[in-house]
């Protein structure tokens, strides 16, 4: 893949500006679209001529787009570059910061807060598998603290690079496992072709843990680690000593090894953080 410096015009069309992020198998770069006088964020594969590569990112883009929430990033196109065979999606340019970075800036987030967040992905989510999306990779980089104008800090979901698409093949092999370890539900981390709405149910649960108590409830980095440790039937509980106590039952739930025991769908989530507000 040709080096994006900034200054590049990519495509016919992009201004290339300064990598905004990067993955192992893609870079997103701040971008201006001189055909729409826009700036946009371009994420652009490493590798140029990989068919399931191509099929995945072109998903991606398909995965957020049919969803059409304020919520999900908004994708304005994709396509290949003619010239060097690198594949490309067009997304808009957030302002803010992820989750991530702001629970390793602040540390644990207060209570009010953390349910706050969790009904604004919950909300998310039940457009995402209304549309029939499973996301398969949520976790707080891929959680956007958007910050529009005035406008109070809202979420956006991004990265769709994992999802499934329920009336579509599947592109996993059986038995592949695709995920980020530590935010993996149980059938997940034995089959990604296995998941369900309930699996991202799973990763939010773990999100909500991390966000008030500034980790994740099993601290691990390998799937393999991670069998040990939620798979295994003498595996030590979460520990949800750490949380408020309501905020601690809904948290729980969502972290039952059984699919069956979560909440049914993300609205049945949303409904209990409600209840829970105040």
């Amino acid at each position: 893949m040709p080096e994006l410096s900034e200054g590049l015009l990519f495509a016919g069309r992009y201004r290339i500006g300064p990598m905004l992020g990067s993955g192992g198998m893609s870079t997103v770069h701040e971008a201006e679209d001189l055909r729409m006088s826009r700036r946009v964020a371009l994420k652009v594969t490493k590798h140029a001529q990989s068919p399931e590569l191509t099929e995945r990112l072109f998903r991606e883009a398909t995965a957020a787009a049919r969803t059409q929430h304020p919520s999900v990033i908004t994708v304005f196109g994709y396509g290949t570059d003619q010239a060097t065979g690198v594949d490309y999606l067009v997304m808009e340019r957030l302002e803010g910061e992820d989750l991530g970075a702001r629970i390793s800036r602040a540390g644990a987030l207060p209570a009010r807060e953390v349910i706050r967040l969790g009904l604004e992905i919950a909300d998310a989510l039940v457009h995402v598998h209304g549309a029939g999306v499973v996301h398969r990779d949520l976790k707080p980089p891929n959680v956007f603290l958007t910050r529009r104008g005035r406008r109070a800090e809202e979420i956006t979901l991004l990265d769709f690079g994992l999802a499934k698409q329920l009336d579509l093949q599947s592109l996993t092999g059986t038995g592949q496992v695709l995920g980020t370890a530590a935010y993996m539900a149980p059938e997940q981390i034995v089959d990604s072709k296995r998941v369900d709405p309930r699996s991202d149910l799973y990763a939010l649960g773990v999100v909500l843990f991390e966000c008030a108590t500034g980790r994740v409830p099993y601290p691990v980095f390998t799937v393999e680690e991670l069998v040990k440790r939620v798979l295994l039937r003498d595996a030590a509980p979460v520990d949800l000593a750490a949380l408020e106590s309501s905020l601690g039952a809904v948290v729980g739930r969502c972290l039952r090894r059984k699919p069956s025991d979560r909440f049914g769908n993300a609205r049945e989530l949303y409904d209990a953080l409600s209840a829970i507000r105040g």
